[in-house]
């Protein structure tokens, strides 16, 4: 099969997540000569070497950053760290425009499905907005493509009156957000970061019942205020973030980490995955 020319094309509608990648399918990244992008038959993006690792399966569950926009498959921090642990199976759970939300989703049907023995989340500071259904974020779900998708919802957190995150699902396609100011009424920075608080601590509780270490790590650090929240929410965060620059990404034409942050992230999160590998029962670090 041809590869597709916009990633987005690789989307196809899920009723849980509300979109996930198509299997079988490939992509060619357009600011890289020669660069094309895999989806498995089993619709996760390739990490080579993963398939005869016979040991703890850790899934990376994150955006597109995990994903590895512009990145050959051997270049994500995903395959990076397959390659550091043969061991270890490493799966990349990352789909592009997903949040906090869309990935407690996908560890629940991975935890159901036995799929996963050990998680590790990894946050960036825009998942905020995925999160609640935020216009900055529900005004780009207006493109067309979304619409010849097929993609009609997206999934996102509501708090209830005691702070505790539930799911609820919106449509996608609401054109009133085109023109309309809502800046008014938006929630405040603090009410916002709140939301993925409160998914995170679903997070933790979900793991801590199916007795799935646990691993948090942040990938940015453009907003200074959020990354101290999630840090001093949850403790064991591990904050292994590159500069915004162009040295550590495709700026100035993609804004997404390059492979020498993928480097970097692969290396800062070796230990947290052996760690987690350790903690498993009967589990030696790999």
């Amino acid at each position: 099969m041809q590869p597709v020319l916009k990633p987005r094309l690789l989307f196809r509608p899920d009723a849980v997540l509300g979109w996930r990648l198509t299997p079988d399918h490939s992509v060619q990244v357009g600011f890289r000569e020669n660069v094309i992008q895999h989806i498995d038959r089993d619709g996760w993006r390739r990490v080579p070497n993963a398939t005869p690792a016979k040991g703890p399966r850790v899934g990376i569950y994150g955006c597109s950053f995990t994903y590895g926009t512009g990145l050959t498959d051997e270049e994500t921090f995903a395959a990076r760290l397959q390659d550091a642990r043969p061991q270890v199976r490493i799966l990349n759970r990352g789909i592009g425009g997903h949040g906090t939300t869309q990935n407690l989703l996908q560890l629940r049907r991975d935890i159901a499905q036995g799929a996963v023995d050990a998680a590790v989340f990894a946050i960036i500071s825009d998942h905020r907005f995925r999160n609640i259904a935020h216009p900055q974020r529900m005004r780009q779900y207006l493109s067309p493509d979304w619409y010849h998708l097929g993609v009609e919802q997206v999934p996102v957190a509501r708090l209830d009156a005691d702070g505790r995150a539930r799911i609820v699902y919106h449509p996608i396609w609401q054109p009133v957000i085109r023109d309309a100011d809502f800046h008014i009424f938006l929630p405040d920075d603090f009410m916002i970061n709140s939301a993925t608080l409160a998914v995170l601590d679903l997070v933790r509780e979900t793991t801590a019942e199916a007795a799935v270490p646990l691993g948090f790590v942040l990938l940015d650090a453009l907003d200074p205020d959020f990354s101290a929240a999630v840090r001093d929410r949850f403790p064991e965060t591990h904050d292994i973030s590159t500069p915004y620059d162009r040295d550590h990404t495709f700026l100035p034409r993609d804004i997404h980490p390059n492979a020498r942050a993928n480097a970097l992230f692969a290396e800062r999160l070796d230990p947290v995955v052996t760690g987690l590998c350790a903690s498993l029962p009967g589990g030696d670090a790999p």
